[in-house]
């Protein structure tokens, strides 16, 4: 009887594993980075709570690798990954905290 016991203990170990094999992971799809840099001229910029509200503005978006406003020239240096966000979008990020995008020349 001790025998059986095992025989069935055995199989239900055995049978339980093949659950546990390891999978190879999913490969995700990626997008190649596209990192772009460009300057905006910002009008309105007044002092250096201006500074910090466009970095963390223009921080909140996907793909933003760097953001250095310039109370000095009033600009804002962005380099960000042109596959998940472009200029547009944070153009319309820095207006929404109440500045103004001047007009290049």
């Amino acid at each position: 009887m001790k025998k059986f016991v095992y025989l069935i203990l055995l199989v239900g170990f055995t049978g339980c594993q093949s659950g546990n094999k390891t999978k190879e992971p999913a490969q995700a799809e990626t997008t190649p980075v596209q990192l772009v840099e460009t300057t905006i001229s910002v009008g309105g910029m007044t002092c250096d709570m201006c500074v910090a509200s466009i970095e963390k503005g223009v921080n909140e978006l996907q793909g933003i690798s760097y953001v250095k406003a310039s109370l000095n020239d009033s600009t804002a240096v962005v380099k960000f990954d042109a596959s998940k966000t472009n200029l547009d979008e944070i153009e319309k990020a820095i207006e929404k905290r109440g500045y103004t995008i001047k007009s290049q020349m």
